[in-house]
């Protein structure tokens, strides 16, 4: 049901909204990776939505994969990706991002990804500085 909370949060204009059906999709296939923080009024004041892959082109060419053995520039190896994360402009600078992105690396170490990654608007400078902060 908090996927029916979301549009006070998706208000914002550094927010990328998708349809319904992505973040359905998102749901059914890494449950696990997709969470809210909720307020004691039970209003989202923050989500990630995170899934684990690898690059559908250039196979590696040794398995297990290792950077230092694998030379494939165009094989991206077994990973966290965060695909949205946003923090209601009211409830920003409380580390809610933060603790967001340091639960989705978690999951993906336990998974066995290689590292966590994302794309940000380059004019987004507050996130910038908080995910350069991380490493």
């Amino acid at each position: 049901m908090d996927l029916l909370k979301l549009e006070k949060v998706n208000l914002d204009p550094l927010t990328e909204t998708y349809h319904i059906g992505f973040y359905l999709e998102y749901l059914a296939k890494w449950p696990h990776l997709c969470r809210v923080i909720v307020s004691r009024d039970d209003e989202v004041e923050a989500y990630i939505l995170g899934k684990v892959e690898s690059s559908p082109r250039g196979q590696p060419t040794s398995l297990p994969y290792s950077p230092s053995t694998n030379k494939n520039m165009d094989y991206l190896p077994w990973h966290a990706h965060i695909t949205a994360l946003t923090v209601a402009p009211h409830c920003r600078r409380l580390g809610h991002a933060r603790k967001l992105s340091e639960y989705l690396e978690r999951v993906g170490d336990r998974e066995e990804g290689w590292f966590v990654d994302l794309f940000v608007r380059c004019d987004n400078t507050n996130a910038i500085k908080l995910y350069e902060g991380m490493g």
